[in-house]
Formats: structure tokens, sequence, C-alpha cells
């Protein structure tokens, strides 16, 4: 049996919903509003609002400015201080940072220094600075001694700065290196030939200081043989003597002395001299060759006139250094020598030691045309 429950519903009041209506309204325009001014400081750069109570002007949802996209980003709490995400692009203020540059390598050592430093001196050489091209021809030789090039090119600056003794010493290295020097053999071996011959004959001619002598008005009778001068002679040879000089340095050192007569009361006019002092080495004990020891000359007592006597002496010094160890040429020794003595182009004396010289080279009985001057 049904029975009535105690307990009676009472209607909700018509206030109480016109008021619970109006606070969910309020509600809902503050958070329109908040939301729109956080919108509206994000794109004036201003910072996020804070809430403050003061009375907000109503607005519509249709004035609420549009979210840029990539600009703001508003969490789910509207409350809460956004989180902004920026976007970088070449229009940014930002000053550019500047490219580091590499360190550029250093440049590497020429693959062959040797022929670039016979190069440079060569070009210097040619620019007139001597002393520098020596040092760079001197340094290349250090890198490669076998080599005859920079020796070679030494010389040639020697003959071309008038050094006629460092140039014949660069030439006698060449010559000592035989055949593996190639073609500056050749020219070596000329220059020194040639440097004998010709050295001997300026000592020959000395220069005349004063009057020159009168010439005798009576032309001397050559036509017999004295002692020491041979018939159709003016001039002649006494006996030649070798003079050994001890010194430890080198392979054979020593002063020939050679004897000049002249006929009794002549004039020997000195231009018209020429003495050839050819002297000879062996060379690895078979091989007989010019030489390439040191050679200087000089008169006993000048100036060689023969005016207060009949008998003027030459001194010729011969000086074989000794070989160095590391060298790879054939080891020289001294042979002998040949003396040969002109006058007005016609021979008068000649005498060679060991005698077999004299065989095999014997004197032209004429001066040769490329001795004349």
């Amino acid at each position: 049996m049904l029975t009535a429950s105690p307990i009676t519903n009472q209607p909700v009041g018509k206030t109480f919903s016109i008021a619970i209506s109006i606070l969910g309204l309020g509600a809902v325009l503050q958070l329109v509003l908040i939301g729109w001014a956080f919108v509206k400081r994000a794109r004036s750069g201003a910072p996020p609002p804070t809430l403050m109570a003061q009375v907000v002007p109503s607005t519509t949802l249709e004035h609420i400015p549009m979210q840029q996209p990539g600009s703001l980003d508003v969490g789910a709490n509207p409350l809460s201080e956004p989180k902004q995400s920026f976007t970088t692009n070449s229009s940014s203020t930002e000053p550019s940072r500047p490219t580091p540059v590499p360190n550029r390598p250093t440049a590497a050592e020429p693959a062959n220094r040797f022929d670039e430093l016979v190069l440079q001196g060569k070009e210097l050489r040619e620019r007139g600075d001597m002393s520098t091209a020596i040092t760079k021809f001197r340094e290349a030789a250090t890198i490669d001694a076998r080599s005859a090039v920079p020796i070679t090119e030494l010389a040639i600056t020697y003959d071309k700065m008038g050094m006629a003794d460092k140039a014949a010493e660069s030439w006698r290295k060449i010559y000592e290196m035989g055949d593996s020097a190639g073609v500056a053999y050749q020219a070596a071996k000329a220059k020194l030939e040639a440097s004998q011959a010709y050295a001997l004959r300026q000592v020959a001619k000395p220069p005349v200081v004063g009057p020159a002598p009168q010439q005798n008005s009576t032309p001397v009778d050559t036509s017999a043989a004295i002692d020491g001068i041979n018939a159709g002679a003016m001039l002649g040879l006494l006996q030649v003597k070798e003079e050994d000089l001890h010194d430890d340095n080198s392979a054979k050192h020593f002063l020939l002395h050679i004897p000049i007569k002249a006929r009794p009361k002549a004039h020997v006019d000195v231009k018209d001299l020429v003495i050839h002092v050819l002297f000879y080495d062996i060379a690895n004990e078979q091989n007989v060759v010019p030489t390439s020891a040191n050679v200087q000359s000089r008169w006993a007592t000048p100036p060689a006139d023969w005016a207060d006597t009949d008998t003027e002496e030459l001194t010729v010094e011969y000086q074989l250094p000794k070989p160095e160890r590391a060298a790879k040429h054939d080891s020289l020794k001294y042979f002998g020598y040949i003396v040969r003595i002109y006058y007005k182009q016609q021979l008068q004396a000649a005498t060679a030691q060991p005698e077999r010289l004299a065989q095999q080279y014997p004197p032209p009985p004429t001066l040769p045309k490329e001795n004349e001057k």
C-alpha cells in the first residue's frame, strides 16, 4: 500500500535562476575579455596583462582579432603567461657574424731545391748581383757535391767578375771530375790548356819603366851556336832545375827555375817574347793529361830586359792539392813539363822532362796563330 513521503519537493525560485544566469554570463564575458586583452597586447609588443579589479567595457566576439599563426600560442589556461615562439628570417635586425676565413696552408718547399738555387743564381748574375749569385751556387753545390752544374756556374761568374784565379780553381775542380762532368769537362779542359799557354806569355811582357833602351845599330850575328843557344837563335835555355817545397797539404809542390840566356850585346824586345811552360799529370797510373794543379809564375829579378846581364830567370810554382777523400775522380800525380821559348814568332829553344813528352808533343817551329796575340 502506497503511502505519501513526508519530504516535499520545493520548486526553484525565479530570482535564484536569474542570479545564476547573470553570474554565468559574467564569467563567460570575463574570459572573453581576458583573451582579447592578451591577443591585443601580444600584437603591440606589450607585456602580458595582469588581472585588475576594474570594469571592462563589454564587447562582442566579432571584434576579437584573429590569432596570427606562428606569432602567439595561447595555452589551455588563458590566465597564464603565453608561450611565445618567433621565427627567424633574413629580415632580422641582428648583425651578421663574420664568416671565419680558413688559414691558408703554407707554401710547400719546391720539389727540387737544387734546380731552384741554380736558376736563382743565374737570374741574380744577369741582374749584376754577383755576390748573391755566388752564394746561391755554393748552396746548390752543398746539396749535390757530385754535380758539375753549380761549379760551372761559379766558374762563369768568376770569369765575368775578372777573378781569374777563382775561375781557374773552379775549372780545375770540374776537370778533376772527369767524364762524369759531361760537357763541362771538355770546357774545363780547354780553359786550363788555354790559361797555361797565355799566362806565362803575359809574364814575359812586363811594363817598361822609363825610356826604352836603344837598340844596337850593328845586328847580332846568330849564325853560330854558343853555350846554351842554338845557331840561328837569339835566345836559349840553360839547365832547368826543380826545387821541392815541403807542403803537407799538397800531393806535389815545387818551384821550376828556368834560366833564359840571350846572345851577347843582343837587345831583347820583351813584347816579342812568348814562353810556354806546360805541366802534365798522370791519371790512374796510365793516362797523361794536362795538369789541374795551381800554377803561378814570376821573374826572379823584374823587369826582365837582359840589359845588365845575359841571363834572366823565370820561376814557375807548381802545387797539386791532395785529392779529397770523397772525390770520385781518378787520382792524379805529377808527371812532367815542357818549356818552349819563342821570339819574334820563331822557336828559340825547347826542353821537356821526361823526354818522351817532347816526342809526344813536338814543338812547332813557328808560333801558332792563336798564340800571337
